[in-house]
């Protein structure tokens, strides 16, 4: 991989991608870009807002994603990154631009999203209901499918790094941890990722694959329609790990519909290979019965939810 200020290409691969030219319509440069306030932060990047002004088509919002590169850890995220980002082609992982480097640090140019991530969302509505829920859900395993196939487990769902927009739409986004397995039964071995969303089995150091995302994708949507974090919360580390590893897993709030229940019920299985792969629960019945059967129709129907008020 090179990256400097001309932008990134990948040695590996056949072509060089300083910016998509089919989705901006010019070269990505820096001088172009106006630079806005910060809309995150996290322990090796922040993230500006930035309107890009070389566009053919008029100006672009986007995410600048700036990580400093002094620090050998940072690099490694941000070269997993961008191998991840750089040839994806599914509309439920977050928008590639480019990157380049300038003065000590890799700016990532991403996709804007305007209503923030699920974290946001659950702050200021709480609970969601399930009409809402149910084509967030869709589209999250739209995702994680499409990560399976490409044999890459993201390693850090959690609200935070699950985005929404005004349009209905939700993708994920912050592949900085995430691994490539050599085949789909390929286990990871490392321990990486948001403490309080991982899994039985990563908690405990063992061999896991992406039935873990699936687990992490289970507690963030119990989250969501509780409101509030499903496991009782510790002071440290390893009383939170006693209490996922040994009290038995989180279920939906009282009224929940029967079918939602299963799905969760599906997602929360202590033992991985009794959970169900994103391919599969993407044909659950809690979605078919909120008419959550496609990403198109999904988006639709959220968009409807956001601009009914829903969504603030």
């Amino acid at each position: 991989m090179r990256i400097d200020a001309e932008g990134v290409s990948m040695r590996t691969e056949s072509k060089t991608h300083v910016t998509s030219k089919d989705k901006l319509g010019d070269k990505l440069v820096y001088e172009d870009l106006q630079i806005g306030h910060v809309i995150g932060q996290g322990s090796s990047s922040v993230v500006l807002e930035a309107t890009y002004t070389c566009v053919r088509r008029g100006p672009l919002t986007i995410a600048l994603k700036v990580i400093n590169m002094f620090e050998r850890s940072k690099r490694d995220q941000l070269i997993r990154e961008i191998k991840s980002l750089y040839d994806c082609e599914c509309p439920a992982i977050i928008g590639f631009y480019g990157a380049f480097y300038r003065e000590g640090a890799i700016s990532i140019a991403l996709e804007f999203m305007n209503g923030g991530s699920l974290a946001n969302v659950v702050s200021q509505v709480g609970a969601l209901p399930e009409e809402a829920l149910a084509h967030i859900s869709f589209q999250i395993l739209y995702g994680l499918a499409y990560l399976k196939k490409q044999k890459r487990v993201h390693r850090d769902i959690k609200p935070s790094n699950l985005l929404i927009n005004s349009n209905g739409e939700v993708k994920v986004t912050d592949f900085g941890v995430s691994a490539t397995l050599g085949n789909s039964i390929a286990m990871c071995g490392t321990f990486v990722g948001t403490f309080k969303y991982m899994s039985p089995e990563r908690i405990c150091s063992a061999p896991y694959s992406f039935a873990s995302d699936i687990w992490s994708t289970g507690l963030v949507l119990l989250e969501c329609a509780m409101g509030i974090y499903p496991y009782p919360e510790e002071n440290t580390c390893i009383g939170m790990a006693q209490t996922i590893l040994e009290a038995n897993s989180p279920t939906p709030p009282v009224g929940s519909s029967l079918e939602f229940v299963d799905f969760i019920t599906q997602c929360l299985h202590k033992e991985p290979s009794k959970r169900l792969p994103a391919e599969i629960l993407l044909a659950a019945p809690w979605l078919q019965r909120r008419g959550a059967v496609s990403r198109r129709s999904s988006v639709a129907a959220l968009k409807v939810w956001i601009d009914g008020g829903g969504g603030r």
